[in-house]
């Protein structure tokens, strides 16, 4: 006798994937799943409780291949790669970009952790070393905000209308410009670190937000 397979939780999530990345969070079901993975619907539910919980753990593993794609192997990481990890993202994987950032955030929002493990990144790169953490903060928010419109841009389909030559080119100028701005501003007004420190931070959670928000050398005294 045949012996039946097994999938296990990550192939159930693998298959999800494969759905979300051809047709779009909204066209995931368990019946689709099964397809995928030549199966009943029975790994499904077997290893989630609901497809709400079976979305969730889906974008979990979106956002690390999202994460591998910041970063050049055998190479120094530059600001300007993250950026153009996220745009090669979004070019790639559109209906996962979508899934991601463009819809309706549920009982799992990827927002803050991609933004706290980007944080991360930012604090190796020599040249941004000679910034706060604050100021990185506040540093990244201004390039996700462009780099979120661009990537949008390709998710809704005007990508044809760039070269994509030409959006690197115009994300490195914005990217060095940023950097520039931020390495020669001056020390910023408490009041106003604190309104641009909140936004997508783990500070937001902390019960302490201005312990969270000290400079390097504030927090080595």
């Amino acid at each position: 006798m045949e012996r039946k397979t097994r999938f296990t939780r990550d192939d159930v999530v693998s298959a999800a994937i494969s759905v979300i990345d051809s047709e779009g969070l909204s066209q995931l079901t368990a019946r689709k799943v099964a397809t995928k993975m030549g199966a009943s619907t029975a790994p499904v539910y077997s290893n989630f409780t609901n497809m709400d919980d079976l979305a969730v753990a889906a974008k979990m593993a979106m956002v690390e291949i999202m994460m591998e794609l910041l970063e050049k192997p055998g190479e120094q990481l530059q600001f300007i790669d993250i950026g153009e990890g996220v745009l090669l993202f979004a070019k790639n994987h559109p209906y996962l970009y979508d899934a991601l950032f463009l819809q309706t955030a549920t009982s799992y929002d990827p927002g803050p952790e991609i933004m706290d493990r980007i944080l991360e990144k930012m604090a190796t790169i020599p040249k941004l070393k000679p910034l706060q953490p604050v100021e990185r903060l506040i540093l990244l928010k201004k390039m996700a905000i462009f780099t979120h419109g661009m990537a949008s841009d390709i998710c809704n389909g005007f990508f044809d209308q760039y070269q994509w030559r030409e959006l690197l080119l115009l994300l490195e100028e914005v990217g060095e410009a940023l950097v520039a701005a931020s390495l020669r501003s001056p020390p910023r007004k408490e009041m106003d670190r604190d309104l641009l420190g909140t936004f997508w931070s783990k500070c937001n959670n902390s019960p302490n937000f201005g312990d969270c928000l000290e400079t390097e050398g504030d927090s080595d005294e």
